[in-house]
This record gives structure tokens, C-alpha cells and sequence, in this order.
């Protein structure tokens, strides 16, 4: 019996999964293309003007983040357009695997986008005439697969809460609250700076143990993220 319904809730997050990708591959070919593009293009670009290795590195990590958040919310901006009638017979079978399924979907870009951003800057790398260690790349990969599924983590609940307008408006107001709060707190303590500057230099120095806390967050993030959007979810008449 047990068998049987683990089987039924593969096969259901599978289907999530496939609704997942054939939504993001609806919008052609053209787009595929420029959104796999834009950070290798952007990125060797900032190379060839004459940026230092560590802006283009941020650069990459920052527009593979933003792009593939966008991702995120393009999907339920989908949703709502009613324009997914042609892909009736592989909805999942509960909201549950829905949810899981949609993450499971996200998790795999977030591993194609930690791919991106590791080529992003061996390339620029090259052509910067500053050769990027392997180690290096695969930091740069794992910080970006890690900071994207925690970012996915945290938005996920206000999408299935809000429209993705109005959850995005929650975002960003939530951005600007938490950014205005460090630059006050830069200003009003001086330690504070001198606490960050600190805790980068340990993070640098200790790599291996940041990104193994890193993961843990990001799991913890996970569950606590799956089990609130099961909630609001799960409580909508649709």
C-alpha cells in the first residue's frame, strides 16, 4: 500500500514538474534562448570594459538570481492567464504535490543557473586574462544555487498568497524595509560596518563552513516555506 502511494506521489510531483517545464518553454524558442544568454553575454561584456573580476562575479550572481526569481513568479503569473487549457491530463493530484513538484522544478533551475554563472566567469575570466580555479568557480556555483533557493524559499508563500503583482509589491516593499534597516544601522552604529566587515572575512576564510550553514538554512527554509504555502494553498476554494 505504502509502495503504491509513494508511486502515486512521484508520478503526480513528476507531472507538476512537466507542467512546470512546458509552461516555461511556451513562450518560444527566442526566449529560451536570450534568458540562458543574457548573464554570459552581460558578463563577458562587463569583462571586455575593463571590471575587475569580483564586480562581474557579483554581476553574474545577481542576474542569474533576478532572472531566474523572475522564473518564479512567471510561473504563477501563468497560472492565472488561463492559457493553459492545452495542457490538461498531467495535473498533479493534490496541492501538496503541486507545491513540492514546484519546487523540485525551481531547485533543478537553480542548479542549471549555479552551471550559468560558473561559465559566466571562466569566461570573463579569459578574457580578462585572469584564469578562474576550478575551486573558485564551484563556490561561485554553489553560492548561487544556495542564495536562489533560499530567495525561492521565501517568496513562495506570498505567491500563492497574492497575485504575483501584488506579491511582488510585497517583495520589493520587504527589500526596501530590510535594506533601509542595514543602512541605518550602518549610520547609527559604526560597529555594526566593522561587525560585517568581520563576519565577511570569516565567511572568506572559512568557505567550506558557510556554505555547509548556508545548506542548512536553505533546507530549514524549505520545509518551513512548503509547510506555510500547504496552509494558504490549501485553504483557497479554486
Amino acid at each position: 500500500m505504502n509502495t503504491t502511494a509513494n508511486a502515486d506521489a512521484m508520478t503526480a510531483i513528476l507531472r507538476q514538474i512537466s507542467l512546470d517545464w512546458n509552461r516555461t518553454i511556451s513562450y518560444g524558442r527566442s526566449y529560451i534562448a536570450i534568458f540562458f544568454a543574457y548573464v554570459p553575454g552581460f558578463t563577458c561584456l562587463m569583462a571586455a570594459t575593463g571590471s575587475t573580476l569580483d564586480s562581474v562575479a557579483g554581476a553574474a550572481i545577481g542576474g542569474a538570481a533576478s532572472g531566474f526569481l523572475m522564473l518564479n513568479i512567471t510561473l504563477f503569473s501563468y497560472e492565472q492567464m488561463n492559457n493553459h487549457h492545452w495542457m490538461n491530463g498531467i495535473v498533479p493530484i493534490n496541492r501538496n504535490h503541486q507545491i513540492l513538484g514546484r519546487f523540485a522544478f525551481l531547485i533543478a533551475c537553480d542548479l542549471v543557473a549555479g552551471l550559468e554563472v560558473a561559465a559566466s566567469i571562466a569566461c570573463a575570466g579569459t578574457i580578462m586574462h585572469e584564469p578562474v580555479k576550478v575551486t573558485d568557480a564551484i563556490d561561485f556555483a554553489a553560492m548561487t544555487v544556495l542564495t536562489l533557493v533560499l530567495l525561492n524559499a521565501i517568496v513562495q508563500p506570498f505567491l500563492y498568497r497574492f497575485s504575483p503583482y501584488r506579491a511582488m509589491a510585497a517583495i520589493i516593499l520587504s527589500i526596501g524595509v530590510i535594506v533601509g534597516t542595514v543602512i541605518g544601522l550602518r549610520k547609527a552604529l559604526p560597529e555594526f560596518e566593522k561587525t560585517v566587515e568581520q563576519l565577511a572575512e570569516a565567511i572568506s576564510r572559512h568557505q567550506a563552513i558557510a556554505l555547509a550553514t548556508f545548506l542548512i538554512i536553505d533546507v530549514l527554509a524549505l520545509v518551513f516555506s512548503s509547510k506555510i504555502s500547504l496552509h494558504i494553498y490549501g485553504s483557497k476554494d479554486i
